[in-house]
């Protein structure tokens, strides 16, 4: 399934592991990809010359979560006209596991890709699996397309959190903490950027106008130095592409 919401109104907001060490490399040194993504060697797709294509991701390029059907969210700004939009993941020995076409409009907008569980396997735990979020103005020369990319691994968060060594605690308060706490935690005890994303965006469709979802949205982008790459957003609504 994928969502949108309309750009206008888009807020300022980017592995098989068998030991700590190379969980805290990856996350710290980061993996081959690219959350930003800009002009092409053709005709100027987005509205503004400047405007680039970004994946809400850490700059370490690699997301972690604890959903075996993640989501992924990605910044289009508006367009110079409506465009086809491709999702693909492959895992760690670049097999194809989903893929995914949509048109999106010319405003462009938020767009929120949820994997499908009937037509894929669950993410396999301490995988990484890569992904690529393409913009396709022209279907006959893909040399056009405007592209980020990055990976994802799912991770069971008791082990998760016991590698991070965090404090005894924490597991306590994330199992009682309402949402907007709960995602304080993720991302800045719990390096869990890509949950805590996903939980505050929903918060942000539910209570637009509520200030402290707000001021915590902006920190989370603050966090990983997307607060420059989109617009606030007032009011956001989802949209449903086939």
């Amino acid at each position: 399934m994928v969502t949108a919401v309309p750009a206008s109104w888009a807020s300022a907001v980017d592995v098989t592991i068998s030991s700590k060490d190379k969980d805290d490399s990856d996350l710290q040194q980061g993996v081959p990809g690219r959350r930003v993504g800009g002009g092409t060697r053709g005709d100027q797709i987005f509205a503004n010359a400047d405007a680039t294509l970004a994946a809400l991701v850490t700059s370490s390029n690699l997301s972690v979560t604890t959903s075996a059907y993640p989501t992924l969210l990605f910044y289009v700004p508006e367009m110079m006209a409506a465009n086809s939009v491709e999702f693909v993941l492959r895992d760690s020995r670049d097999e194809l596991i989903y893929e995914t076409t949509f048109q999106l409009s010319q405003a462009g907008g938020l767009v929120s890709v949820q994997t499908d569980e009937s037509i894929m396997p669950p993410l396999a735990l301490n995988e990484n699996y890569q992904w690529y979020f393409s913009i396709v103005p022209n279907a006959a020369d893909r040399a056009n397309d405007v592209v980020v990319e990055g990976r994802i691994r799912r991770v069971d968060q008791s082990d998760w959190l016991a590698q991070q060594q965090v404090a005894a605690s924490l597991y306590d308060q994330l199992a009682i903490a309402p949402p907007l706490t709960k995602a304080r935690l993720l991302y800045q005890q719990a390096n869990m950027w890509h949950d805590a994303a996903l939980i505050l965006e929903e918060l942000r469709q539910r209570e637009p106008n509520n200030p402290a979802i707000a001021a915590e949205w902006n920190q989370l982008l603050d966090s990983v130095g997307l607060s420059s790459t989109l617009q606030d957003y007032p009011s956001p609504i989802q949209i449903g592409l086939n």
